[in-house]
């Protein structure tokens, strides 16, 4: 039986009612064999899954896709723990991941029978029993030179205001997606390959060393962004699209991608999915190089599968924090690390979140 985890005490009834009210099951009227519930991100990225994944999976299958808006990670899971997830290809934040594996509410993905794709070319994030790399993303350094008075080359310039002078922001750390913890380190000379298993109590002392210098933690990649247009603060730790978006429209932003810090989602199947069949043609076929390769041409998400770069022009392959021109810079979270038993009871992914809430009120 799926053990049930401390995340559905969090959250409580109230999130799962949330999404099931919104009647977008899969299984929710119509011919469930010509239709599928693909969880849609809105905005942009929903934009993006239209154009590259949802209306090609269409023509070339017959299937029809319903985009499913996915609220939050939150409210899916607890949908999904209640037994209707409301959709039949979810996706998953890395850090969300472990929680849904634990409670054994994820189908097992058929990726050994895949003709279209290989599963070899999936860098730096592999392909799961469960789950498969859906995008990529990065939190890097943005920054005002003319405030910080030079360039900021990795998270300890970062973290030094008496030479680099000006307010921070960064991300605030109860989302893991956000690796407050994994900067902190790093700005403390941690090596990126000795980065797991997390020193919290390193990681939070050096918080301590900035946090009178830090303006406000950001919940948000939209106030992230605003935070360093309007000048509040002279750097900023933020998702690469909004830095990207940023240093188009202002040529005073720069930025590096120099330990930057690599995030995954995951497509999966839940359990309770209507359209099983569906939902694993449907992950191959956005796990296809070209299809890849179209997705990151029209948002800053990075192909999770690497043979897509072949079908990306130069230009572009500089916006995305994936590229061979990054390899050596950028820095992979853990996904293995979030999902293992703690000590202390309970996954790393819960505790950390614990370490953070403690410190945040301190």
């Amino acid at each position: 039986m799926p053990r049930t985890t401390k995340l559905t005490t969090i959250l409580g009834a109230s999130a799962a009612a949330t999404l099931l009210a919104t009647g977008c099951g899969s299984g929710a009227g119509g011919d469930a064999s010509a239709q599928l519930y693909v969880a849609d991100g809105g905005g942009a990225w929903g934009e993006a899954q239209r154009q590259a994944f949802f209306e090609p999976f269409t023509e070339e299958t017959g299937i029809e896709i319903v985009p499913a808006s996915q609220e939050s990670q939150t409210a899916i899971y607890a949908a999904a723990e209640a037994g209707n997830p409301g959709m039949d290809v979810v996706n998953i934040a890395a850090s969300m991941l472990p929680n849904w594996e634990n409670a054994e509410l994820l189908q097992p993905v058929s990726s050994d029978g895949w003709e279209t794709v290989d599963t070899a070319d999936f860098d730096p994030f592999p392909v799961l029993d469960h789950a498969v790399p859906s995008l990529i993303y990065a939190t890097q350094i943005a920054y005002r030179p003319d405030t910080t008075g030079g360039d900021l080359e990795d998270w300890s310039d970062f973290f030094d205001t008496a030479a680099y002078p000006g307010q921070r922001s960064m991300g605030e750390g109860s989302v893991l997606a956000n690796g407050v913890f994994e900067i902190a380190l790093l700005a403390d000379g941690v090596a990126p390959d000795d980065l797991y298993p997390i020193d919290y109590e390193r990681a939070l002392a050096k918080m301590d060393d900035l946090r009178p210098d830090i303006l406000t933690f950001w919940s948000s990649g939209a106030e992230s962004a605003q935070l360093l247009a309007d000048q509040q603060v002279a750097a900023v730790s933020a998702w690469n699209g909004r830095v990207n978006d940023l240093a188009a429209d202002d040529d005073s932003i720069a930025y590096t991608w120099n330990q930057a810090l690599l995030h995954v989602d995951y497509w999966a199947v839940p359990e309770g999915a209507d359209n099983v069949e569906a939902a694993q043609q449907f992950i191959e076929f956005a796990s296809r190089p070209d299809r890849q390769a179209e997705f990151a041409g029209l948002i800053t998400y990075a192909p999770t599968n690497a043979a897509a770069y072949d079908d990306i022009d130069e230009d572009r392959q500089a916006a995305l924090p994936t590229a061979p021109g990054h390899a050596d810079q950028v820095v992979p979270q853990s996904t293995e690390y979030w999902g293992e038993e703690s000590p202390e009871g309970g996954l790393w992914s819960e505790v950390a979140i614990g370490y953070w809430q403690d410190w945040i009120s301190g």
